[in-house]
């Protein structure tokens, strides 16, 4: 009988099944491993540059805005030579305030203290009109090429937000060169004889002694428009935005606003989103001409906020008689963001100190991890007041 040749097959041992079941396993975690590193830098790298495109955003409304400061108005009433007479609520360029600390959303996250920016200047057209003549506190307008062509944007422009409450000056340039600043009652754009505006107080006349003013009708002057903007940080509290278990507001935002003629109040609906979930804005190294009237300029400068506010130094951007906004040549702007949520890979380093870089910024602390942060920073000159130059006796 033939011997049989055929074998029986054999299977894989217990050995080599956990053999390759661990390899398997290793090289699936492996693989894992790498997809979640992959999917943690790419929402890592969105996010930041999603930060950068809202910091550049940002900053350069603010850097255009800052530029314009003093812009067709005056650096500062209460020393401008050409300011005549002297408005009732004094007129600077620039005024810095430290903030409280009220939009910090977590008691760890300490020496986040953004400060605030109230600018003065022609920030609504950056265009010169002439008068067909003035009567008493009406202002009469010449229909020249760049004179707004309707209504609206007359009454945006020379009103502001509140038909009933404008918030604007008009700066009334008279033969002799002295600026006439007074705040617009009223605004009629169907007027006769054309478009005029109506101010609170009469537009003061030459003659029995007083200089400064108008003569004859009026006519053929130039005028523009001026008011004050502010930059802040602030919670948004609008419909739908983030809130904690309190319904309180965890959103906080670059917030450019108009003030009233006054320089202080909010005006109703002018508040606008520059940056969404900013938390801090610093101002630094500042540079003063404090040369007076020789013929080259004497730079003096302070590298912190709290130097330029008080009046104990040469230049002061506070809101008190002493401030010297007039003589103010350069500045840093500093703005920081931060993510939309906290990342718990992100280990919370609280700020070491007042002006040091943010690092991390906490939401919640009862949740690990913490918010990344972005700064973004700008030196920048102020073109305007250095083409006034008050300080040197200037035009």
């Amino acid at each position: 009988m033939p011997l049989n040749t055929h074998r029986r097959a054999r299977g894989l041992t217990m050995v080599e099944v956990l053999v390759t079941v661990t390899l398997a396993s290793i090289l699936v975690a492996g693989v894992y491993m790498i997809y979640n590193k992959s999917v943690l830098a790419f929402r890592v790298e969105n996010q930041v540059m999603t930060m950068q495109d809202r910091l550049r955003f940002g900053l350069e409304h603010l850097k255009r805005d800052i530029r314009r400061a003093g812009f067709l108005a005056t650096p500062n009433s209460l020393v401008d030579p050409n300011i005549c007479p002297p408005p009732d609520n004094a007129l600077r360029a620039v005024t810095i305030a430290a903030n409280d600390g009220s939009v910090v959303l977590s008691d760890v996250n300490v020496n986040v203290a953004p400060s605030s920016i109230t600018l003065f200047g022609d920030f609504f057209s950056g265009q010169v009109y002439r008068t067909t003549g003035i009567v008493g506190n009406m202002v009469y307008f010449e229909g020249t090429a760049n004179f707004p062509t309707t209504q609206l944007e007359f009454n945006r422009i020379f009103c502001g937000p509140n038909l009933a409450a404008p918030n604007r000056y008009l700066r009334i340039v008279t033969r002799d060169q002295f600026e006439v600043m007074l705040p617009i009652k009223s605004v009629n754009y169907l007027d006769t004889p054309g478009p005029s505006v109506e101010l609170t107080q009469n537009v003061p006349r030459v003659g029995g002694g007083n200089r400064c003013g108008i003569t004859g009708l009026g006519e053929g002057l130039e005028v523009n428009v001026a008011g004050f903007v502010r930059y802040r940080i602030a919670f948004n509290t609008r419909l739908n935005a983030p809130t904690n278990d309190n319904d309180e507001p965890l959103k906080t935002d670059l917030i450019r606003e108009e003030l009233d003629i006054d320089g202080d109040t909010v005006m109703d609906w002018t508040q606008l989103v520059i940056a969404d979930y900013a938390m801090d804005l610093q101002f630094y190294d500042f540079g003063f001409d404090i040369s007076g009237a020789s013929d080259f300029p004497d730079m003096q400068y302070f590298p912190l906020v709290t130097d330029v506010l008080s009046g104990a130094n040469a230049g002061v951007l506070n809101d008190t008689a002493n401030a010297t906004p007039e003589t103010l040549r350069i500045m840093t702007v500093k703005l920081t963001l931060r993510g939309d949520e906290e990342d718990p890979s992100h280990l919370f380093r609280p700020r070491a100190g007042a002006f040091t870089p943010i690092e991390a910024y906490d939401l919640d602390d009862e949740l690990q991890g913490s918010c990344r942060t972005l700064s973004l920073a700008c030196k920048m000159g102020l073109s305007s007041l250095l083409a006034r130059n008050l300080n040197s006796g200037g035009p």
